[in-house]
């Protein structure tokens, strides 16, 4: 394996071990750096950043220990390794802690032991680099997408194809976009992962009972998916509003985020007909809706489910009204309030999928709980996280005792009190 693109520093006062260990890394092609002293060392530092430092326990002026620790301060990143040909507990315990020590080589070494720490090192160096490299071009695609604005035809077509070229070359499919693109909407709107599941099968139960099948269906749920993509680029007091609570220019503004959604799937062939049905799911059968004041037949059949499943979806998150509707109020309001906004067929349907959802306990079983009333056979219904987002249990984990008791310890760790999300199996 060669490595011509890592580099090494080596730090010893001895210059026959410098020379030696050099000729032992020379099949490894990577670059190779000495200084006979730990202020050396720093000074080589100062001008050039390196992978790994390989330093001596025992030098004159400084030891290892202390210009480990320098390094450790100054340039965190870089992996650092101690070798000593002297059996010296502590200066080795002080190497570890202070210069944050990853390993230690004893003198004379095993050419193979120290080929493979460097190697190993050298890999853990390209994957974090390759990690900064995907987040940096992750922040720089959400950056691009909250650009997209009302002002559409060639600056939409601008931005939508810097969009995708840039996204082509971080997926592999349009399928891996939507995925992507659908948890970064859900992030922007601070939507429940948890929740957004139990929507998805909201919908597809809805439209497996209709006659949308193969590839009509993958695009309506394409459209569910990325629905709300046009809402990205709007400021706070829009999307975290009620509907009806907007003043009359801001429900203007708000109307284009079908427009927008569209926008941004036109020139990605394979959405473009989920950009077809996005578009027309605000629109109503009477003529009411946005963006386009469109009626009855002139809006498609796939258009008229996702507008009466995401209608729903908004009554009971409480993203139209005032506040919240119960799942009863929500259905009542599609039938009875607004009929003739909606397609009644399809509200029918909705309401039998629901009663399913209820019947199977999909929402009344789930409570957040402190971990001290956690009781053993609970499952978890959503991700357990920390403050830091740090991923503790999965979704689906059944709880037992000494899982509980693991958690109310690192609860005391990190002095956090967790949120639990439980529901009991059925019996």
């Amino acid at each position: 394996m060669e490595y011509t693109d890592r580099s090494i520093l080596l730090v010893d006062d001895e210059k026959p071990v410098l020379n030696s260990l050099k000729r032992l890394l020379r099949p490894l092609r990577c670059q190779v750096l000495t200084a006979e002293s730990a202020t050396a060392g720093l000074e080589l530092l100062e001008q050039q950043t390196v992978d790994i430092i390989i330093s001596d326990m025992r030098m004159p002026e400084i030891g290892g220990e202390v210009f480990l620790q320098k390094v450790a301060e100054r340039w965190p990143e870089t992996e650092r390794i101690i070798i000593t040909g002297f059996s010296d507990t502590k200066s080795t315990i002080d190497a570890i802690n202070k210069g944050k020590v990853s390993r230690f080589l004893m003198k004379p070494w095993q050419d193979e032991e120290v080929l493979k720490v460097v190697c190993k090192g050298f890999e853990l160096a390209q994957l974090k680099q390759q990690n900064v490299s995907l987040q940096q071009l992750t922040e720089k695609k959400k950056k691009e997408l909250e650009q997209l604005n009302v002002q559409l035809e060639d600056k939409v077509k601008l931005r939508t194809e810097q969009l995708e070229a840039s996204n082509l070359k971080l997926i592999s499919s349009y399928r891996a976009m939507v995925r992507m693109f659908s948890a970064i909407t859900a992030r922007r709107l601070g939507q429940d992962s948890h929740k957004g599941s139990q929507l998805n099968s909201l919908l597809v139960r809805t439209a497996r009972l209709t006659p949308i099948t193969g590839k009509a269906l993958k695009q309506l749920y394409f459209a569910w998916q990325l629905r709300n993509i046009g809402k990205l680029s709007f400021a706070d007091e829009l999307i975290n509003q009620a509907y009806v609570t907007l003043p009359a220019e801001n429900q203007r503004q708000f109307q284009q985020h079908p427009l927008r959604a569209q926008a941004a799937t036109v020139l990605v062939a394979p959405l473009f007909p989920a950009g077809e049905i996005i578009v027309q799911h605000k629109e109503y059968l009477d003529g009411s809706g946005y963006p386009k004041g469109l009626k009855g037949e002139q809006i498609s059949y796939s258009a008229q489910l996702l507008c009466v499943v995401n209608d729903y979806v908004e009554l009971i998150s409480g993203l139209y009204q005032k506040r919240s509707y119960s799942s009863h109020e929500a259905l009542a309001y599609l039938k009875e309030f607004a009929a003739e906004r909606y397609n009644a067929e399809i509200v029918d349907l909705l309401c039998s999928v629901v009663d399913q959802l209820v019947a199977e306990g999909e929402v009344e079983h789930e409570r957040c709980l402190a971990t001290s009333a956690l009781i053993s056979g609970m499952v978890l219904s959503r991700d357990l996280l920390t403050i830091q987002d740090v991923l503790l249990l999965g979704a689906g984990q059944t709880l037992d005792s000494s899982v509980i008791a693991r958690l109310s310890e690192m609860e005391q760790n990190l002095e956090e009190q967790f949120e639990v999300f439980v529901r009991q199996e059925a019996s």
